[in-house]
């Protein structure tokens, strides 16, 4: 089973060569799955309705408690990627998809930043900043207490999962020759 952002699709052929005890259980997974991928569908539509119209409104357009909103947004953006601000500096912070495209493409790790900022920049400038990028959290928190007017914040940028998916498709290719 594949989950496409609007489908799922469902190859029932590859269960043919299973015995019917494999193709019952293969099924189960598929229901399972099924269930993730609606429970995920649920949670963005909550977390998008609240940004736009707050978890109250949001709440009363679903039929559902502000605490559920809340609840379900949360979820949304715990399961969504984290990567580090393009802030100019000599250190970049490590996260998982930077490690990825270095690891696939054999890009310093300067490079790869970049590279990962320049896709993500031009999603945002096609899609709006609102369409790809959920939450801006600062990554040392601590220091905004002792000095809230610092304007050197780093931020961890929490980015939709398919705007990943996106600058993954990009970036191999632009590095398919290599």
């Amino acid at each position: 089973m594949t989950a496409a952002t609007n489908a799922i699709t469902i190859d029932w052929a590859a269960h043919t060569g299973l015995a019917p005890r494999e193709q019952y259980d293969a099924a189960g997974d598929i229901i399972d799955e099924a269930k993730a991928a609606a429970a995920g569908r649920r949670s963005r539509i909550a977390h998008d309705l609240a940004r736009q119209h707050g978890a109250k409104e949001a709440a009363g357009i679903l039929g559902i408690s502000a605490t559920r909103v809340y609840a379900l947004a949360e979820r949304y953006r715990d399961a969504q990627p984290v990567i580090a601000d393009d802030f100019p500096g000599r250190s970049i912070s490590r996260y998982d998809l930077l490690d990825e495209i270095q690891d696939q493409y054999g890009l310093s790790t300067r490079e790869a930043h970049e590279a990962i900022h320049a896709t993500l920049q031009q999603l945002i400038d096609i899609d709006g900043e609102d369409e790809v990028v959920i939450a801006r959290t600062p990554q040392r928190p601590e220091l905004l207490k002792s000095n809230p007017n610092d304007v050197d914040v780093r931020y961890w940028l929490t980015v939709r999962a398919e705007s990943v998916d996106e600058i993954r498709e990009a970036l191999a290719v632009e590095h398919a020759d290599n």
